[in-house]
Formats: structure tokens, C-alpha cells, sequence
């Protein structure tokens, strides 16, 4: 039953998180860039707007709820659940942002919710969550080639296109929220497991505690200039993407987490895994062919004011 919970409360959070990013998306929108140096006007800016700081109110409410499904779920099934939202955002993106949606957009959500109930189908076998145990070697391997990735790859590109670049910080935000996601599951573990002696002290000295503080803080600053530079139907479905596969890798490599004994249920989270990461490409790549840059003639019409949008299918 705990674990039932747990499910819904993942889906809970997915559903908040992925709301607080379309409300960033519409705020940044408006406010100044943000840059590798942040500046006293531009956290002024941020902090004093109020879409942005209600997007924070949601966040912090998801979190509640996130953290009561990692404390009672393997990781390696919350963050496939987490990649669930991104069927709201883009739907409110659709809605909301001008952009006509095609048929393979509602494949796309559809296979994010048949996605979400084959897993919770998957969870008839009762899964031990307790005393998590862990190799330090591999995941502090995975953490050091995970955090190389997120520097090098957005370099590489530095000279692109903002969407580029865009895309480039989505993919580094997504591979650091993957493993901020695991220091955080071993985080609430390590404590409720030193709680009773400690108290709130278990807490902070934690080690986990501060890898998960390094990993999560500088990727949200990141996310933020990323959704100035490009659009959230781009930028999210990329970092959602990675940000669920990181966790399965390290889940079942780093964590001892294994799939069912039963083999049907076994193959039901796969499919479940590869329904939800497919359909966070297929929105991706819808947003690509949004951005996509008009056909020389077109813009030349366009700007003697002769011509019109092509339609975007």
C-alpha cells in the first residue's frame, strides 16, 4: 500500500513540477538573462516577480510530495513516473504558447500515460525499499562522468545557435537533476536511518546532503537561462528524458535495485521505461520542427510584408 502511494505522489509532484516550468517559461520571458555571473538586479528581478516566485510556491509543494514517494519507492520507478508532466507542459504549451499540435503529439501523451500505468501495473509484486545498499565506488564514478558531461557539452556548442545552446543546457540540467535525484533518495534514507540518535543534526552532516545541494542548485540556475534561450517544449522533454534515465542506470548499477522476479511484470516496466523516454523525443522533436528557420523566400516575403507564416504541421 505504501508504495501505492508512493506512485501517486509521484505523479503528484511530476504534475507540479512540470506546471512551476511552463509558469517559469511564461516569467523569464520577461525578465533580464540570466548569466554565468549573476548579479544583485537580476536575482532582484527574479525574486520580485510574482509568476516566478508562485512557480517557486508550486515547486516547493511538489517537492513534499516527491519526497515522501523517494522515501517509499525505488528511484528507479519514481523518476520514469516524474517524466509524466511532461504531457501538461505540453499541452499548456500548445494551449497557451501559439503552437499547432499534430497527430504524433497526441501519440506522444497517450504513450506517457499508458507509460505511467503499466508501471503502476508492474508494482502487484511488492518491492523492499529499506536499507538501501549502495556501491560508493560506482556512484561517485557515475556522479564525476555525469558532472564532466554537463560542463563539456554546453562548451562544445557555446559558439551555436541560442536554440543550440538551449538544447545543449537542457541536456546538461537533465543529467544533473538524474543524480541530484539519487543523492537525495540516499539523503532521506541516511536520515530517517540516523534520526532516532541525531535528530535534525543526521541531517546536515550528511554527506549526501551536500551532494545533493551541488548538483540541484547550480542545474535550476542553468534551466532558468536555458528557457530564456530556447522553448520549453524543447528545453524540458530533454532534460525530463535524461533526467529519468539517470537514475534507472544508477538505480539498478550503484543502488542494488533489480526488476521484478515475475517475468511479465519485468517486461511491463520495460516497455513502461521505453514508452515514456520515447515520447519525451517525439515532443522534443515536434519542438524542433516549430523552431526550425523559414525558407529563405519566406522570410524575404515576410519582410516586404507580402507574405505569410508558413503553417508549421
Amino acid at each position: 500500500m505504501g508504495t501505492v502511494v508512493a506512485v501517486a505522489c509521484a505523479v503528484v509532484a511530476s504534475l507540479a513540477f512540470y506546471y512551476a516550468l511552463y509558469m517559469q517559461k511564461k516569467a523569464v520571458d520577461t525578465l533580464p538573462e540570466v548569466k554565468l555571473q549573476l548579479s544583485w538586479p537580476v536575482l532582484k528581478a527574479f525574486l520580485t516577480n510574482r509568476r516566478w516566485v508562485a512557480s517557486i510556491v508550486v515547486i516547493v509543494l511538489g517537492s513534499v510530495a516527491y519526497a515522501y514517494a523517494l522515501a517509499n519507492a525505488p528511484i528507479s520507478i519514481v523518476q520514469p513516473l516524474m517524466a509524466s508532466g511532461v504531457a501538461l507542459l505540453a499541452y499548456l504549451a500548445v494551449k497557451n504558447l501559439g503552437e499547432k499540435p499534430r497527430r504524433a503529439d497526441l501519440i506522444a501523451i497517450g504513450m506517457v500515460i499508458l507509460g505511467v500505468i503499466l508501471i503502476s501495473v508492474s508494482l502487484v509484486e511488492p518491492v523492499k525499499t529499506k536499507h538501501t545498499v549502495y556501491s560508493a565506488t560506482a556512484l561517485w564514478i557515475f556522479t564525476a562522468v555525469l558532472v564532466t558531461l554537463a560542463i563539456v557539452v554546453p562548451l562544445a556548442v557555446r559558439h551555436g545557435s541560442q536554440a543550440r545552446l538551449a538544447a545543449a543546457m537542457g541536456f546538461s540540467v537533465g543529467l544533473m537533476y538524474g543524480i541530484s535525484a539519487v543523492f537525495a533518495k540516499l539523503m532521506l534514507e541516511d536520515w530517517g536511518s540516523r534520526w532516532a540518535h541525531q535528530g535534525l543534526g543526521a541531517l546536515f552532516s550528511s554527506v549526501f546532503l551536500l551532494a545533493w545541494a551541488l548538483t540541484l542548485f547550480p542545474s535550476f540556475i542553468v534551466l532558468q537561462s536555458a528557457l530564456q534561450k530556447g522553448m520549453a517544449i524543447v528545453v524540458v522533454p530533454i532534460m525530463a528524458g535524461l533526467s529519468q534515465l539517470v537514475p534507472i542506470a544508477v538505480g539498478m548499477i550503484a543502488l542494488n535495485e533489480r526488476f521484478p522476479h515475475n517475468v511479465e511484470l519485468t517486461v511491463l516496466r520495460i516497455v513502461a521505461f521505453c514508452l515514456i523516454l520515447v515520447a519525451t523525443v517525439i515532443l522534443s522533436r515536434r519542438a524542433e520542427s516549430v523552431t526550425a528557420p523559414l525558407p529563405a523566400e519566406a522570410e524575404l516575403d515576410l519582410e516586404r510584408g507580402t507574405g505569410v507564416s508558413p503553417a508549421v504541421d
